[in-house]
């Protein structure tokens, strides 16, 4: 049990110690939101982007983990899945908030340690390829979509089920959307703007 946490924590440093290239805007939005100062590692990062809305349903159209805090840019690092090559990725959390009209931070009704072993698992994607299967989920998959990573991590550290629809809906189908993410009751609200 030693050895993984010394694994687990020598990922976690590594990245911590890595600057990351900070992904700007996708297309022309460009939205201001006050900066969260009430976040953590392991908390999940929502946003709705109304060119996504026809796409996706529910309100939300993305999601992504708050992973680490910068100090060389002195800012909050976010893991997320994205429609590019190497999906799994890290962008910088003033980047991702400007993408969206409306950002919500929420919270994982669990501990600290689950919170922080869903951001060792998330870590441990990077660089895997986008997963364009919105309609199923797997916890150990060879690639993922945004809100299918969020609730894989916690599933694997051991957390609650962040899915409010687990089984199969005619609206979801057998995926978990964002939406089902914010909704569910094992998440809350501690950060919340509107454009």
């Amino acid at each position: 049990m030693r050895k993984i946490g010394a694994i687990l924590g020598l990922l976690f440093l590594t990245a911590m110690l890595n600057p990351v290239a900070a992904s700007g805007s996708k297309g022309d939005a460009d939205y201001w939101h006050p900066y969260p100062g009430n976040v953590i590692p392991g908390d999940i990062v929502i946003g709705h982007n109304p060119n996504s809305d026809p796409f996706i349903p529910g309100y939300w159209t993305h999601t992504g983990m708050i992973a680490y805090f910068d100090y060389s840019a002195n800012d909050w690092v976010v893991v997320e899945a994205w429609d590019d090559p190497s999906a799994v990725r890290l962008v910088y959390l003033s980047d991702f908030l400007r993408r969206y009209d409306t950002v919500a931070v929420l919270r994982v009704a669990t501990s600290d340690y689950v919170r922080q072993n869903a951001v060792y698992f998330a870590l441990q994607q990077l660089g895997k390829p986008y997963d364009w299967g919105w309609w199923t989920k797997e916890v150990y998959g060879d690639s993922y979509y945004c809100s299918e990573l969020v609730w894989a991590a916690y599933i694997a550290a051991g957390g609650p089920d962040i899915d409010a629809n687990p089984g199969w809906t005619w609206t979801y189908l057998n995926g978990v959307a964002p939406q089902e993410v914010y909704d569910d009751s094992d998440t809350y609200v501690v950060y919340y703007h509107s454009d």
